[in-house]
């Protein structure tokens, strides 16, 4: 990552924890960028928000740094959160740099990759279901996935996605039975 590049309105501060190969660090990032964002919605600025989620996944997620894109995935998560009800304006931003994190040779980022998936998931709820194709793509590469921790938070996500299409009558049941046969359920 180009440390050079005006990362605004993030901090050099929050810039700086992102990078730290310290978990505690960037999660005192996460805060920092859940109040920012916090303060933008309530100014209405979606422009801000915007901004804020594509420096987390160009610069942070989507880097090729490790510890980055930790720091990226955490971030995410935490703009999903100070979104709220919110988010669902924004799923698509959120969800792809994750998604492409869960391809990682590195099994804890794909873990950090799978928790920021569920906490941004738990937040948006219902608004997801648009983006179910792409999730359960993504789900079902990790549930073959070797690392055990991997495994266990893939499951996590899964219970949670199929909570929120038993809740949901929106959604049609006829792709389920179309992923079922491609799965062989």
């Amino acid at each position: 990552m180009n440390t050079e590049k005006d990362l605004s309105p993030l901090t050099p501060n929050i810039v700086r924890a992102l990078n730290d190969k310290l978990y505690e660090k960037r999660k005192v990032a996460a805060l920092e960028i859940e109040k920012l964002v916090r303060e933008f919605v309530a100014q209405n600025s979606s422009t801000q928000i915007r901004h804020v989620i594509q420096i987390l996944a160009s610069e942070f997620a989507l880097s090729q740094h490790p510890h980055s894109r930790k720091g990226g995935l955490i971030g995410l998560a935490a703009c999903s959160i100070a979104l709220g009800k919110d988010s669902g304006l924004y799923l698509k931003e959120l969800i792809e740099p994750v998604l492409t994190c869960f391809n990682d040779s590195d099994s804890r980022l794909r873990y950090y990759a799978c928790e920021a998936l569920y906490n941004i998931v738990k937040v948006a709820r219902g608004a997801v279901l648009p983006h179910f194709n792409l999730l359960f793509d993504g789900l079902s590469k990790l549930a073959a996935d070797p690392d055990p921790n991997v495994k266990s938070g893939s499951e996590l996500l899964d219970r949670l996605l199929k909570d929120i299409v038993t809740e949901s009558n929106k959604f049609d049941l006829n792709n389920i039975s179309m992923f079922c046969k491609r799965l062989r359920c």
